[in-house]
């Protein structure tokens, strides 16, 4: 069997751990071919929560180290997959399928959960089929196809018709002996098969994913009415015995309980299991995530107090792309603070020429004071550094920002914020940083997601180490010429690390202004911070999609104020 890994894989190695992180290094290397808005790739096992992520099994690679080259290629396979569902918006088009089609008998449910589900494989397979990924896909498939195999002569599962549907379009190839139940189907799904393959050409990623759904729920429709003649089937001789003669009339044939529920209870023990142990993540998260610092003896030093309950502290990059796009009112917004700041500068460097003097550039201006005493020259004093701002937002990424049951999810919002601020910031004379934190096995990770001139994302997770991000993003600009400011961003109190009121003292005693935004927080954390905060350093939101409008209000009072009115607060 041909393989295709060695292109990705040039360091191979038999240390388990070591062999584990140049795999995922070489898997997320993958992701960043597919495009800027993949997924980030992880082992499972490596992150507090798997939502948000394409998550592999290392049991699938545990079998010998280095891994070997077929299996390397499934795991290519399954990144491709859902890394180019995710740039197709695949969640979406399955969302809103199913909210267009409400009234789905409950019988047929699993039947059009599958269906939609080989649908959107189809059209993954048909927009990689120009490409190399075609090949990584068709080794997950088949791997995926042994491990669901069922009996083609008894009659379909929602699962097999579906999975032989996609084995049809994928591969040209049927089972032999097929049950007579899947020629109606069959017939129905290669006609929307050619629908798909017509969308493929679209240009608009837009327009593609919209007349998905509109194809799915017209094809749905009509193999709804074929999947309820079934019911005739079911009452016949023939049919009821292939399972029991005891199957009530009008239900669709049902698999054996023996072949169905242990290979689900099997997947679900598996699940339970699989994942890398804590220890086993740590050493390949190290390995990784080599642009990494660690800046916990630097906080303990900056720590006055001997008794602040500092914890372990890192900085790193971000290594997965944002998705999230800027909104463009706010860019407009924030480039107009900008705009106005390069205005006001100009203006102040004017009023810095002195003239009248007798040393310096000549003045053309006061050459008519030549006879009278000489003083026909003028000076500008050298451009300073004083109104370049070294804007730092510092954004809690704890579990609560996920917001899970909410209709409004925090994290996205505060990305389009994010996006927008780096955007607007593009040409102007100030720099600006974005970092997201979080703790995960009580240590505070500090990620920076705008680097390179891209955003990156991260998983919200975790506790609140609002103290410890805070000093470890002072420790990193106390360096800089530029003034600086922090603006904390935070749904609910510091929960551990350092004191925040230490962290607010820090940044005080090394002229770094800090501010935090607080986001729909309860009347505990708007007391909480209010006692670490003088008044005009906290602003409090109802929820997160005021967000922008306060960042606005923030910046524009803190740049332009001192150079408008010569004032430094």
């Amino acid at each position: 069997m041909a393989t295709y890994s060695r292109y990705w894989r040039r360091n191979l190695s038999q240390h388990p751990p070591t062999e584990l992180g140049l795999s995922l290094k070489a898997l997320r290397k993958v992701a960043g071919h597919l495009g800027k808005n993949v997924k980030p790739v992880f082992w499972k096992g490596m992150q507090a929560t798997d939502t948000n992520s394409i998550t592999l099994d290392p049991d699938a690679a545990a079998q010998s180290y280095p891994i070997a080259s077929e299996t390397f290629d499934v795991l290519v396979g399954q990144v491709v997959h859902e890394g180019l569902s995710s740039l197709e918006w695949r969640e979406w088009v399955v969302a809103q399928v199913e909210k267009g089609a409400p009234d789905v008998p409950e019988n047929l449910a699993p039947f059009m959960q599958a269906f939609v589900q080989a649908a959107e494989d189809i059209y993954i397979a048909e927009f990689a089929r120009p490409k190399v990924w075609s090949l990584y896909l068709s080794s997950y498939w088949e791997t995926d196809r042994l491990k669901n195999s069922r009996d083609p002569a008894l009659p379909p599962s929602a699962e097999s018709l579906a999975l032989t549907w996609r084995t049809r379009e994928t591969t040209g190839t049927l089972p032999e002996a097929l049950h007579h139940y899947y020629d109606d189907p069959l017939a129905r799904l290669q006609e929307c098969t050619r629908a798909i393959r017509d969308l493929v050409s679209l240009d608009s990623p837009a327009e593609r994913r919209e007349r998905r759904v509109a194809l799915y729920l017209k094809t749905w429709s009509s193999l709804q009415e074929i999947l309820s003649d079934w019911e005739d089937f079911a009452t016949s001789p023939d049919a009821i015995n292939m399972y029991d003669e005891a199957a009530p009339q009008g239900r669709l044939p049902e698999p054996p309980e023996s072949e169905d529920a242990e290979r689900e209870q099997e997947e679900d023990e598996k699940g339970e299991t699989a994942g890398l142990d804590p220890d086993l993540a740590d050493e390949v998260t190290k390995l990784v995530e080599d642009n990494e610092t660690d800046l916990t003896r630097v906080i303990l030093t900056a720590v006055e107090d001997p008794e602040a309950g500092s914890m372990k502290t890192r900085t790193r990059q971000g290594t997965a792309r944002m998705a999230m796009q800027p909104d463009p009112l706010l860019v407009k917004q924030l480039k107009k603070i900008f705009t106005e700041q390069e205005s006001l500068v100009r203006r102040a460097r004017r009023r810095r020429v002195r003239r009248g003097l007798i040393e310096g550039n000549l003045d053309a201006r006061r050459l008519h004071r030549v006879p009278i005493d000489g003083k026909v020259f003028k000076t500008r004093e050298p451009p300073t550094s004083e109104h370049s701002w070294q804007i730092c937002l510092v954004a809690d990424a704890s579990a609560s920002m996920a917001g899970k049951g909410a209709r409004q999810k925090p994290w996205p919002i505060a990305e389009k914020a994010f996006a927008s601020l780096a955007e607007a910031s593009k040409g102007s004379r100030n720099h600006v940083d974005i970092y997201a934190y979080h703790e995960e096995r009580n240590r505070c990770t500090l990620t920076q997601l705008y680097h390179g001139g891209d955003l990156y994302t991260v998983v919200p997770s975790g506790r609140t180490p609002s103290g410890q991000a805070i000093m470890a993003a002072a420790v990193t600009l106390r360096e800089r010429r530029q003034r600086s400011i922090i603006i904390h961003i935070t749904d609910g109190a510091s929960n551990c690390g350092v004191r925040l009121s230490d962290a607010v003292e820090f940044c005080s005693r090394n002229a770094i202004e800090v501010f935090t935004i607080g986001c729909g927080c309860s009347q505990q954390t708007k007391d909480f911070l209010r006692a670490c905060f003088a008044y005009d350093r906290l602003f409090f939101m109802k929820n997160i999609r005021t967000l922008p409008l306060v960042l606005e209000r923030l910046l524009r009072q803190r740049i332009l104020y001192p150079i408008r009115y010569g004032r430094s607060s």
